[in-house]
């Protein structure tokens, strides 16, 4: 294994986690392995997104892996809003939908592409992320913050996920949370901070890297 390629829904997705695990990204690659974080694009509607990461790039990692046998590609798509791409409304349902598709373009031969393609999730969307680093957040908006969500930062009301969370705050703040707002916050997060708060769907992404061997 030399390459893995994570396939985010959006840019913003695609900065923070290059910026967040550059330790990680860093030790992999003096170890002989290749990370790239690679986005579907920045659409004005982040569904199409998601839509297109579940749709569209099973086949693209089916494509990367069957051409490169020394590669790996990861899906990381957000679980919320449910039910988009494939009929899901929790992580089980996501992988298992995907992995459905990957596997369907599988000859007879082929079964040791399996291995090699894996599914993961933000336990709701990127936010979630930020929610976990409230030290940053508060520093970047100025000012502090009473925490109005779960103590445990990936259990959150499905209609009030961390994205929505993160809106408010910065509306309250009076300042633009664009395309590399995450990513600034991100940057002075300690990686091993945000693993333990985000213990189900994120610290599992962090391990499979982690265990990766060239």
């Amino acid at each position: 294994m030399n390459q893995l390629i994570v396939y985010v829904e959006g840019e913003s997705d695609r900065l923070a986690l290059t910026t967040l695990l550059k330790p990680l990204i860093d030790k992999k690659n003096s170890e002989g392995i290749a990370i790239e974080f690679a986005s579907v694009g920045q659409s004005g509607n982040m569904s199409n997104n998601k839509k297109a990461l579940l749709v569209k790039y099973p086949r693209k990692a089916y494509q990367i892996i069957r051409n490169n046998r020394e590669s790996a590609v990861v899906l990381l798509p957000d679980l919320y809003p449910y039910n988009v791409g494939v009929p899901h409304v929790n992580y089980s349902q996501l992988r298992d939908g995907i992995m459905y598709s990957f596997a369907a373009m599988l000859s007879e031969h082929e079964n040791e592409l399996r291995s090699r393609f894996e599914v993961f999730c933000f336990k709701h969307d990127l936010e979630v992320l930020l929610l976990a680093a409230i030290d940053q957040l508060q520093e970047y908006l100025g000012m502090n913050i009473r925490r109005t969500w779960s103590e445990e930062v990936e259990e959150q009301d499905d209609n009030n996920p961390p994205k929505k969370i993160i809106q408010s705050l910065f509306h309250k703040a009076k300042k633009r949370y664009g395309v590399g707002t995450a990513a600034e916050i991100l940057r002075k997060a300690p990686l091993e901070d945000i693993r333990a708060k985000c213990p189900q769907s994120f610290a599992p992404f962090l391990e499979y890297i982690e265990k990766l061997e060239p």
